[in-house]
């Protein structure tokens, strides 16, 4: 087995941990959907990213079903979504969040330049990681979005 399955096996066994020490039992109805929002957004932009030939990934899991990364866009990258939204500052000024959105977006670039550059799980060139900026920018921004409005919605019909 090669070293990259290695770290693929690792992502799963180390990110439930870490969400589970991480997700405030009052906050799990909020993070569920923010992760399930972010798996469909990460997967549908990445399955057209793929067929456009602008992201690459050589070694994954189910190569014989699609040519994407499946640990990347299921599991990895949806796990920092829910930490940024559970650390969202809710009454902060705008750049105040701001900087939480570019901070969060720096961190998951910063892991698909550490992923490119020390395995193979996914092929990373600048204009990948331009395009990924403005790409999972648009997602933490869906995604927070989304989940207010559906904690919002389950808020209101549980109080009438």
């Amino acid at each position: 087995m090669n070293f990259d399955y290695y770290v693929m096996i690792l992502f799963w066994i180390v990110i439930p941990i870490i969400l589970w020490k991480v997700i405030p039992r009052s906050r799990i109805r909020e993070a569920i959907a923010a992760l399930l929002v972010f798996q469909m957004l990460t997967w549908l932009f990445s399955i057209g990213l793929t067929y456009a030939g602008l992201l690459y990934s050589p070694i994954r899991f189910f190569e014989e079903a699609t040519t994407i990364n499946f640990t990347m866009e299921y599991l990895l990258f949806p796990s920092v979504a829910v930490l940024f939204y559970l650390k969202f500052p809710q009454n902060a000024n705008f750049t105040r969040r701001m900087v939480h959105y570019l901070f969060w977006v720096g961190v998951i670039l910063s892991i698909m330049i550490l992923l490119g550059t020390f395995t193979n799980l996914m092929v990373v060139r600048l204009d990948h990681l331009i395009r990924s900026f403005f790409n999972f920018l648009i997602e933490l921004w869906i995604c927070r979005h989304y989940v207010l409005w559906v904690t919002e919605q389950f808020e209101t019909k549980r109080v009438s």
